[in-house]
């Protein structure tokens, strides 16, 4: 179904209440499908220039201006929802830089996200854990799907 996919349009990412990001979410279901190398190629042309170090809005932590906001709040969500797919997607890539970049956005998201798991707001409460939990879940390697 994603397979001739290329171009992702990830700078249209975050709007002002996402809590997965499209970009992302697609590549994750990739990995569950591809083998690391197909999948390397697969991620070049779906999101351009990883290995480069150009500019990825889908790499930086998104800023959360009111935390108390129900709608802006999902944004601590699609922090912890993108630690888990950054996180998940460099485990199943070959060792280089898009895995190394990826890995080390996974570390910011979560460690930016986390946090708001303590925060005791219902806004996020009822629901952010479940997010933090996909963040720390191990994934299986490549080699255990195939």
């Amino acid at each position: 179904w994603f397979a001739d996919d290329h171009d992702a349009p990830a700078h249209w990412e975050p709007s002002g209440q996402d809590f997965l990001s499209p970009a992302l979410t697609e590549a994750d279901a990739m990995r569950r499908v591809l083998a690391p190398d197909r999948l390397a190629r697969w991620l070049d042309r779906f999101l351009p220039g990883l290995g480069t170090g150009a500019r990825c809005a889908l790499l930086e932590v998104p800023v959360v201006s009111d935390r108390a906001d129900p709608q802006i709040g999902h944004l601590l969500g699609l922090t912890l929802s993108r630690a888990a797919a950054l996180r998940a997607l460099a485990d199943a890539l070959p060792d280089g830089p898009v895995r190394a970049r990826l890995d080390e956005a996974a570390g910011a998201h979560l460690t930016a996200g986390l946090p708001a798991v303590e925060r005791g707001d219902f806004t996020t409460d009822h629901w952010l854990a479940t997010f933090a939990a996909l963040a720390l879940d191990p994934v299986a390697p490549p080699a255990a799907r195939h």
